[in-house]
């Protein structure tokens, strides 16, 4: 065994211990999306709804990775990898769906300042726990970024994503910075939210012929 090969697999963990990353991300993102529903219903504020069902989007496709990394039956895995494919597909449309009805609700506001944060609104306080959760799903998914495990390296870019795209727009907000800037920032997460659905799916598609080695 090479020292590259123990690294690695030091890196990714066991299957069982794969599994239960991506179990845990899959509920914390769940748990994420509810605090954003919430927040979005009772502060009044639909697109923290559409972010919500972008998250549980994500939430399902960590649990169907979870269940592509425990699983030795090769109709159980191909199965599972269509589902998480699928479900990144439907996060990374949702995202464009949203930041595509911002820009066009707010073309006319562009150079006008983001409203400062009011942290007694419950939209705020709901895009802010979202990112603390997140967070730790950054956490879990920390090693995936040196792993070879094509699942493994889509956790860690997802859910860098989704902690850096929604602190940097709060920062924004919290120097009041004009529109187009908060856009950039989110046009940037969805650009990235395709990168890696493509690559979650070009990843298992060349280890396709390869699906029993774990």
């Amino acid at each position: 065994m090479t020292h590259e090969h123990s690294h690695h697999e030091f890196v990714e963990g066991t299957s069982k211990e794969r599994s239960i990353k991506f179990t845990k991300s899959g509920v914390l993102r769940a748990l994420s999306a509810g605090v954003e529903l919430w927040g979005g219903v009772t502060g009044n504020q639909p697109a923290l709804i559409i972010e919500a069902a972008e998250e549980f989007t994500d939430a399902m496709t960590f649990g169907a990775a979870a269940i592509e990394a425990s699983s030795e039956k090769r109709g159980v895995i191909g199965k599972a990898r269509r589902t998480a494919i699928t479900f990144a597909v439907g996060a990374a449309a949702i995202s464009t769906y949203d930041t595509a009805s911002e820009i066009v609700n707010d073309k006319f506001s562009l150079n006008q300042s983001i409203n400062s944060l009011d942290f007694a609104r419950n939209d705020v306080k709901a895009a802010t726990a979202a990112i603390a959760i997140n967070s730790i799903v950054l956490f879990i998914n920390r090693k995936g970024r040196e792993s070879k495990k094509t699942s493994d390296k889509f956790g860690f870019r997802d859910s860098l994503r989704d902690f850096v795209i929604p602190t940097s727009v709060l920062g924004l907000a919290a120097i009041q910075a004009p529109h187009w800037a908060e856009y950039m920032f989110e046009i940037g997460g969805v650009s990235y939210g395709w990168y890696n659905a493509q690559q979650l799916y070009k990843g298992w598609r060349s280890n396709k012929k390869k699906i029993k080695v774990k």
